[in-house]
């Protein structure tokens, strides 16, 4: 019997789905919303636009599915999917800065009661402003090396994997990310 999560498990959905079972398509949602919506996050940096992506994508690829040859993983092709909705999101959506979620962001008093420590005002409000910084710096890389970096470093793809989901060569892949992160480190070097 295969196991959730291996490669034969993910074909016996999938067979199964192609054949309009949409019992076994929620299955395969539930098993790859949660990274789609990591890499998504990344790309646009709104988690809103992130949610409407991978919505978008889960819906493309039900109305999609029987086209899906195998030649990959569900995964890799349902991350194309995603990549190509945040390259379209960002060719038309017009330049805005999310506002803040209030609920999220309350700092702790600082006082440590209880035997905890929890930062002071000081350095919630530094390491705030440093997430910032490296989101807005993310945000402002080539979208061809934003994908690559995010493929690899927020959804743990390799190179090779990378390469697949962005139909291009290894090579390039491992370029796209070498030049991402050259860009953030001197992008970034006030906050070393």
């Amino acid at each position: 019997m295969s196991t959730p999560s291996s490669p034969a498990w993910e074909g016996e959905l999938v067979s199964r789905a192609q054949g309009g079972d949409e019992e076994a398509f929620g299955e395969l949602v539930r098993a790859h919303a949660d990274r789609a919506y990591a890499i998504a996050l990344r790309m646009t940096g709104d988690p809103h636009d992130a949610q409407d992506i991978v919505q978008d994508a889960m819906v493309a690829a039900w109305r999609h599915l029987e086209a899906f040859a195998g030649q990959s993983s569900f995964n890799t092709w349902l991350t194309r999917i995603v990549i190509n909705g945040c390259h379209n999101h960002r060719r038309a959506a017009r330049p805005t800065a999310p506002l803040e979620d209030v609920d999220n962001n309350r700092p702790g008093d600082g006082s440590g009661i209880g035997g905890t420590w929890e930062p002071g005002p000081e350095q919630v409000v530094l390491a705030r402003a440093q997430l910032a910084a490296a989101q807005t710096a993310i945000l402002a890389l080539p979208f061809d090396q934003r994908a690559a970096l995010v493929l690899h470093t927020v959804a743990g793809c390799s190179h090779a994997e990378s390469a697949r989901v962005l139909g291009i060569s290894e090579s390039a892949a491992r370029v796209r990310v070498h030049r991402a992160r050259a860009t953030l480190v001197h992008n970034l070097r006030e906050w070393r």
